[in-house]
């Protein structure tokens, strides 16, 4: 089963990476990148699961927390995640076998994802750690807690290295913005719930485990369900609802983020761009790309929203020359502005 899952990790980051090596205008430079990071392949890594917070709340793609699991975002996100897993996916399969281990790793990924999603730290959210943490902690628990059988059998894992790493990992968590924190925390509690019952329970009653992530479960899509009150959920929502053209609607939802970050400029020009494209609230859209101009004086993209609010002001000459500037700023066509230029005239 480990190596089933460590397959199903490199099979999923294949089918992210090899369809946008092959629609890319730059296949060696994507692939060059994949080391590190797929940004550029982020329609790809959403049309195989991953797990777009946004996509969740509004079009109920609840699948997306089971298939994110499997998912990275680049080669050495995958190879770490691997290398982890192997480390302490052999111990739990010796001990409970591949069914349970399978269990485990599926029971606590889901757990995390939900986690994720409730928290709204991140606009997507990919790969296989949050799975990793749950067998950690399981064996952990059985370590310290298990039956003498099985404190016997895990007698080579040294409670100190593990729950130091386990420790260690989750501080670094709290400091680096691209790690999914909440859903290593989310898997990490699954995980003690499914290792304590497993280690501990009679095996008869020991499936009490599994209820108990389920409740866990039931509690975090509660949470994730609509999280209003966390601070990412309405930008989220504001830029997908973007995506689909619902500029109204995107507009006040970026507006709301926005009076939590005030002096974010792209924030600022992302509600400024939605109402524009809405017709409405003109003026406020025109204070709000000038602020973010003040800040970012050759910003290509916020020029371009000035030139377009301009026009739908009726500042004909004004946003024409504006869009030119942002042609001039920019270092790549960019078929919006082309696109504004041309319903300007």
């Amino acid at each position: 089963m480990t190596a089933a899952i460590a397959a199903l990790c490199g099979l999923g980051f294949l089918a992210s990476l090899g369809p946008c090596i092959a629609t890319s205008g730059d296949p060696g430079g994507v692939a060059l990148e994949s080391l590190w990071s797929l940004g550029e392949c982020r329609p790809s890594l959403v049309r195989v699961g991953a797990l777009e917070l946004a996509r969740v709340w509004l079009d109920g793609e609840w699948w997306r927390v089971a298939s994110t699991g499997l998912l990275h975002g680049s080669w050495i996100h995958l190879l770490l995640n691997i290398w982890s897993l192997v480390a302490v996916g052999e111990w739990a399969e010796r001990l409970w076998g591949s069914g349970r281990l399978g269990v485990l790793f599926a029971l606590c990924s889901v757990s995390g994802c939900l986690a994720s999603l409730g928290w709204a730290e991140a606009p997507m959210v990919v790969g296989a750690s949050a799975g990793i943490f749950g067998i950690a902690g399981a064996l952990l628990v059985a370590r310290v807690i298990g039956r003498p059988s099985t404190r016997e059998q895990l007698a080579p894992i040294s409670v100190g290295m593990l729950g130091g790493c386990l420790a260690v990992l989750l501080a670094v968590g709290f400091f680096v913005p691209l790690i999914a924190q909440a859903g290593h925390i989310g898997g990490l509690v699954a995980g003690l719930i499914l290792g304590a019952a497993w280690a501990r329970l009679p095996r008869r009653v020991d499936h009490l485990g599994v209820l108990g992530v389920g409740a866990l479960c039931a509690g975090l899509v509660g949470a994730g369900r609509w999280p209003v009150g966390r601070g990412g959920f309405d930008e989220f929502v504001g830029y997908r609802l973007l995506e689909e053209q619902r500029f109204d609607e995107a507009g006040l939802a970026l507006e709301r983020a926005l009076a939590n970050r005030p002096d974010d400029a792209a924030l600022a020009n992302a509600v400024a761009y939605a109402f524009a494209e809405a017709d409405t609230r003109l003026d406020r859209a025109k204070a709000l790309v000038d602020g973010a101009l003040a800040a970012e004086p050759g910003n290509a993209d916020f020029l371009d929203t000035l030139g377009w609010v301009q026009c739908r002001r009726g500042e004909f000459a004004a946003g024409l020359a504006a869009l030119d500037a942002a042609e001039e700023a920019s270092d790549q066509l960019i078929p919006e502005i082309d696109r504004h230029r041309q319903a300007c005239r």
